[in-house]
């Protein structure tokens, strides 16, 4: 809406493409942003959609709103001959907001006509007033177009606030309807009729408004917040891709932790036994390897525990899960127990993401993607990943 003008507007050509009147009830509508940057708040009058591109992410008209504007009829950029009616963003004008909730019954308008310079016509509809204005400028005799200045939607009867604006302009009359006086002149006469002959529809329409005007502000305090939270939430990932990215982030993102339980007493021979050792008599002593690996399983932390081992020259391996590192310690001792290898390595290692509280790693490391080996995990605190909600598709 055309602020310096909140009452009517006055038509604009950009010489270019067509341009077109209508008025009309919204039933439908939404807003995105378009290919440019810019907000494209589409609404749907009748059967008909129409676009107002602005930078304002609020959108000017809600469903019920009676509207009036001038559209121009453009083709898309890409070369398609599809049209499509795009609102020239000064001269939309909410007649009636939604609020009202009395239906219109008719209104009284004023066209002018650049064929008759200083005249307006005031007159009545109980229709759209853009097919009114088409009609008069399709009869035979009228050269030019007329254009829509203003609208005054009616609750009662429209006809009887045009005859009485009538009476209060008759002083200017130059013909039928036709009155030579400035808009605001002729917007006057018009307002103060309707307040006249209907009071309190008058007083309701007023009250409409300032709904309408309360509503637009919550709304607009709610696009407010919004864009808050996304700007905050802009920073956050601007932040944590910045500490991601950084020595420090890469240690608490991907860096390890490994306690060494016991370490082997030589390297042992990891290769299996070939033919030719075993004709020429030689035999590669046992071995074994324990591991205890926290893992993240959904929302939790499970302690996996990794026996491989080599007894008589024959390999074998099992897996386990416990749920706490205590009962996978306990479960270690007890295969080490069971096995009698004297020559083995038992290890736990945590990823520093299941850590509340890793280590600083020194500043001797290089490369923060490593494992670093401490004394124990007794003071380590553990607590799993946060998991980020899928996205709808």
């Amino acid at each position: 809406m055309n602020e310096n003008n909140p009452y009517g507007f006055r038509r604009k050509s950009t010489g270019r493409h067509r341009i077109k009147q209508i008025d009309g009830v919204i039933i439908e509508c939404s807003s995105r942003v378009a290919k440019s940057g810019s907000q494209a708040h589409w609404f749907k009058i009748g059967t008909e959609g129409y676009t107002l591109f602005a930078e304002d992410d609020l959108s000017p008209v809600v469903v019920g709103d009676r509207v009036q504007f001038d559209y121009e009829i453009r083709r898309y950029r890409s070369g398609s001959r599809q049209e499509y009616y795009a609102v020239i963003a000064d001269t939309l004008t909410v007649l009636t907001p939604s609020q009202l909730g009395s239906p219109v019954s008719g209104s009284v308008y004023v066209l002018s006509n650049p064929s008759m310079p200083d005249l307006l016509k005031v007159g009545f509809t109980t229709g759209a007033v853009s097919k009114r204005a088409a009609d008069l400028s399709g009869v035979t005799g009228v050269p030019t177009g007329f254009t829509i200045e203003w609208v005054q939607p009616v609750t009662g009867d429209a006809r009887a606030v045009e005859q009485r604006a009538h009476a209060h302009l008759a002083a200017h009359r130059t013909g039928k309807e036709f009155y030579r006086v400035p808009l605001q002149v002729a917007k006057n006469a018009v307002i103060s009729s309707f307040a006249e002959l209907y009071p309190n529809e008058a007083m309701t329409m007023h009250q409409a408004f300032s709904e309408r005007a309360a509503a637009e502000l919550e709304r607009r305090a709610k696009l407010v917040a919004i864009a808050a939270r996304k700007a905050e939430h802009l920073r956050m990932a601007d932040e944590r891709k910045t500490y991601e990215a950084s020595h420090k982030g890469q240690w608490r993102l991907h860096g390890i932790v490994e306690v060494v339980l016991r370490d082997f007493d030589q390297e042992p021979e990891r290769r299996h036994p070939s033919l030719w050792t075993r004709l020429i008599g030689v035999k590669f002593e046992d071995y074994a390897e324990f591991n205890i690996e926290a893992r993240q399983q959904a929302d939790e932390i499970v302690w996996h525990f990794d026996a491989l081992w080599r007894s008589r020259e024959k390999g074998y391996g099992v897996t386990s899960q416990y749920a706490s590192p205590d009962e996978a310690q306990t479960a270690l001792l007890e295969k080490v127990e069971r096995l009698c290898i004297r020559n083995y390595r038992a290890t736990i290692k945590v990823p520093n993401k299941l850590i509340v509280n890793p280590p600083e790693l020194p500043s001797n490391y290089r490369n923060p993607r490593v494992t670093l080996q401490i004394p124990s995990i007794d003071e380590l605190i553990f607590r799993p990943e946060e998991i980020a909600p899928r996205r709808r598709r």
